[in-house]
């Protein structure tokens, strides 16, 4: 649900499953004068949009809806309300977007991520081994990166970048706060400090299935999440997306892991990393199963830059693996904002 002026969450750990199926449905019907019109720009046939475990059925993909940044307030909330994402049209300036990008590339071209002879704010991928640039964990211990200087190389400057002086400022982009907080009516947005600054360089790892409350079990269900991506995004670009009208699911799942976690410590118990979850503390690994069982479709977008996507901390996301037709790496950050007034998750966890 939506934060701050909007309809307050409620415990969803403690809601009744009729409860849960009816909001589901309330949450289904047409938002009033919805003057968007459909946003359907290609057949999903056409696409390459691949998980792990094989590509996507096309009848199972959809698209997220765009949302003008200059749309009526009230429009937005029954957006939101209803969907569980805001997807905003030129949300932050595109320059400041394309800024952080060349930046950043500059910054990892020590890594031997660019190809050789192309400028860094297009991120054209050099075609190496692409397991090469695996972010931190499992899978880099299991192809067993350690002894490569290139890709050690890659891991310092992926993790140095989180606290350089091009993504701080980003970070801090006032528009984007200025949004937030016309948005959902909170003063002063406080921007948690566990960001996530990924570049998925194609046919490398993917966003598994997961939803923000998982790793926010510390504090109340309010927060809200800024997936913005730095420069463009192809639909084949491995940009993230949502499984449809998700948000039941997630309180469906926290409602199950309240029940299951009487067994569990204190400190297991705020944790998305403990016996009740899946591996790595994630829904899934397969984007194609999950959908499948769900009955429900993936949708998404093409992501231009200075778009900003906001969803709430229930709703059901992912991403496909990067298949850009001209092999631009997708740089994208997320960010994760809270009213500093009341009560929010102040614990440090890692997030998916």
């Amino acid at each position: 649900m939506a934060p701050g002026r909007l309809a307050s969450p409620t415990n969803e750990a403690s809601a009744s499953q009729s409860a849960i199926e009816s909001q589901h449905k309330e949450d289904l019907k047409p938002a009033a004068d919805d003057i968007y019109g459909i946003y359907h720009p290609a057949d999903p046939k056409n696409l390459k949009l691949e998980s792990n475990f094989g590509p996507l059925d096309p009848d199972s993909v959809g698209y997220l809806q765009p949302t003008s940044f200059d749309t009526p307030l009230e429009i937005m909330h029954e957006r939101f309300q209803r969907d569980g994402y805001l997807f905003v049209k030129g949300c932050i300036s595109k320059e400041a977007s394309l800024k952080c990008r060349e930046a950043y590339f500059n910054y990892m071209a020590p890594s031997g991520l660019l190809q050789e002879g192309t400028q860094p704010i297009d991120g054209i991928f050099s075609h190496k081994d692409s397991k090469k640039y695996l972010p931190p964990g499992n899978l880099r211990r299991l192809f067993g990166l350690k002894d490569d200087e290139e890709s050690e190389k890659y891991l310092e400057l992926m993790i140095s970048a989180h606290e350089a002086p091009f993504y701080l400022e980003f970070c801090a982009n006032q528009e984007l706060r200025d949004f937030i907080s016309r948005f959902t009516g909170w003063k002063k947005p406080h921007m948690l400090q566990r960001t996530m600054l990924r570049a998925f360089v194609p046919n490398s790892e993917l966003t598994p299935v997961h939803f923000d409350q998982m790793y926010l079990r510390a504090g109340p269900p309010t927060s809200l999440t800024a997936w913005v991506p730095i420069g463009d995004v192809s639909l084949e670009g491995g940009g993230l997306m949502y499984l449809e009208n998700s948000t039941d699911i997630g309180q469906q799942t926290e409602a199950e892991f309240a029940r299951n976690a009487a067994n569990l410590t204190d400190e297991e118990r705020v944790s998305a990393f403990n016996k009740n979850m899946s591996d790595g503390g994630f829904l899934s690994r397969d984007t194609v199963a999950y959908g499948k069982e769900r009955r429900r479709k993936w949708l998404i977008a093409e992501y231009e830059a200075g778009d900003v996507i906001f969803h709430n901390p229930w709703m059901v996301h992912a991403s496909c693996k990067n298949k850009d037709p001209n092999s631009k790496i997708r740089l994208a950050t997320d960010l994760r904002f809270v009213d500093p007034e009341k009560p929010y998750d102040h614990v440090s966890f890692p997030f998916g």
